[in-house]
């Protein structure tokens, strides 16, 4: 080997050693790793999240720092990582400084009216003490606006941050009705449906307001289907929201005729006509007439709204005649039991709101009622008269006289000796069994009504009290008092849309 080979390979063994001790040099192994700067959160954990990178006597490199880092900032605790090294005899001390996210001292909430504060921190996971981690509090504003829906009403989270004094405040937005637009109208009025509505521009949207709303619309009977939609408001969309109701209306007007026959009325022919929207104000009207064996008139009119506050008023007259049959007791027999009844006349009522679901109502009443007479026989009981002689004469009507024959007594109540007062034969009499006039009265009452369709409910309940006083003051030739109680109540079993149990008392 000559001079100049061996000094080449000097060259190349002196740059490979310098190469190997500049890796060395530049990839250390790990003696020790610290955490520097954690005050609420332990060391252990840190540990514990990068021991399979950092391991004690592996080399420590860029990449593996990386990782480390990234690992102890996925912990959510930390608002900055570091990792540094210290030189030692062995190795590097590996040094992770960590910069503790704030922790919350208090949370607060504002803007908050319908749900208290009390109720808003227990929907929230955020307590007092906890670090004031964002994806933490993004999700406790998705809890807030999800509380609010299932309140049943709209809210949204504008603002959640916390403060240099550790203080996290959720700024809530409730949405507010920035308009009522109703569409789908072609004959009712608008401002019968905003009636029932009862809903104002500005105020604050609760849906079973809302619910409440849409189901008095429906009662009026007026719709065949009813939908809603809430859009954003013009105004100010990121708070208010407009309410969209779409109405289809129904066809409320109505004809019938028909024909019927029975014994007592032969034929009968009934014609009748109804409309119960008349001017597109949510007015009924109706007109029956029957004609042939009976002859009847019947005309009716309600008015809903007499003044603004709802206040109804119903008028009917009428002018029926019903032929019927009079069923009496077993001692009295009737040589024809039937008989035309004709009442001519009217009543009208009005009904005025105390609240939303009591009411008062005052009944005027007044009535002819035609008068029947018939030819009845019968056995008259001890005790109504006397026994004369001319009573003993069959082919003559009993008339009292003076000279009336007494009758022996009978204390022992033999059934075969008369007693005074028993009448031996059937007399025949006419007695007005079905007396008529004129009936005059006036009604007071009270009604609860807590249905949830007065229409067709499903659920709740119907009350009513009222007291009519026949005579006296109003005139007419009967005097009575009469005292109504009537207590419904609806249940949904549950089953079916359409499976109800109804109770009336």
């Amino acid at each position: 080997m000559t001079t100049k080979q061996s000094a080449r390979i000097a060259v190349v063994v002196a740059l490979a050693l310098w190469s190997v001790a500049a890796f060395a040099q530049d990839n250390p192994l790990i003696a020790e790793v610290v955490v520097e700067g954690n005050d609420y959160v332990a060391r252990e954990p840190i540990l514990d999240v990068v021991a399979e990178v950092l391991v004690v006597g592996q080399e420590f490199t860029d990449t593996k720092a990386t990782e480390a880092r990234r690992l102890v900032m996925r912990m959510g605790y930390f608002d900055d990582v570091t990792l540094s090294t210290e030189q030692l005899e062995q190795g590097v001390r590996v040094v992770i400084t960590v910069v503790e996210k704030r922790r919350v001292a208090q949370v607060m909430f504002a803007g908050n009216t319908v749900i208290g504060d009390e109720e808003l921190a227990a929907a929230i996971n955020t307590r007092p003490g906890h670090v004031a981690d964002e994806a933490a509090i993004g999700r406790d504003v998705r809890r807030i606006e999800d509380y609010y829906e299932q309140r049943g009403y709209i809210a949204r989270v504008s603002e959640a941050t916390v403060d240099e004094f550790g203080v996290l405040t959720f700024v809530v937005e409730e949405a507010r009705l920035e308009d009522i637009v109703i569409e789908g109208l072609t004959r009712t009025r608008e401002w019968v449906v905003r009636h029932e509505l009862r809903l104002q521009p500005g105020a604050l949207f609760e849906q079973s307001q809302v619910t409440n709303a849409i189901r008095r619309v429906w009662g009026l009977g007026l719709f065949e289907t009813i939908d809603t939609d809430i859009r954003q408001g013009c105004e100010n969309p990121l708070k208010d929201v407009i309410l969209v109701i779409k109405l289809t209306e129904a066809k409320t007007g109505r004809a019938s005729f028909a024909m019927a026959y029975s014994s007592l009325d032969d034929f009968v022919v009934m014609v009748s006509a109804s409309e119960g929207n008349l001017r597109g104000r949510g007015e009924r009207a109706s007109v029956t007439v029957e004609m042939g064996g009976r002859e009847s008139y019947e005309l009716s009119f309600f008015e809903p709204y007499l003044d603004a506050r709802g206040t109804t008023f119903e008028i009917n007259l009428f002018d029926t005649e019903r032929t019927r049959r009079f069923v009496g007791g077993t001692s009295i027999a009737l040589t024809d039991s039937e008989f035309d009844e004709r009442r001519t006349g009217g009543n009208f009522t009005v009904t005025g709101p105390i609240t939303e679901r009591r009411a008062w109502t005052v009944r005027f009443r007044s009535e002819e009622v035609s008068s029947s007479f018939f030819q009845g026989t019968t056995t008259l009981p001890p005790g109504v008269g006397g026994l004369s002689a001319a009573a003993l004469r069959p082919s003559q009507d009993p008339i009292r006289r003076d000279d009336q024959e007494p009758v022996p007594d009978n204390p022992e109540l033999r059934p075969d000796v008369p007693e005074p007062g028993d009448l031996c034969i059937p007399i025949r009499v006419a007695a007005p069994l079905h007396p008529g006039g004129r009936v005059n009265s006036i009604t007071l009452g009270l009604v609860d009504d807590a249905r949830d369709v007065r229409t067709n409910p499903r659920s709740g309940s119907f009350s009513q009290l009222s007291f009519e006083q026949a005579g006296g003051l109003v005139g007419g030739g009967t005097e009575f008092g009469k005292l109504t109680v009537d207590h419904r109540r609806y249940l949904g079993i549950g089953f079916a849309e359409r499976d109800i149990v109804a109770v009336r008392v």
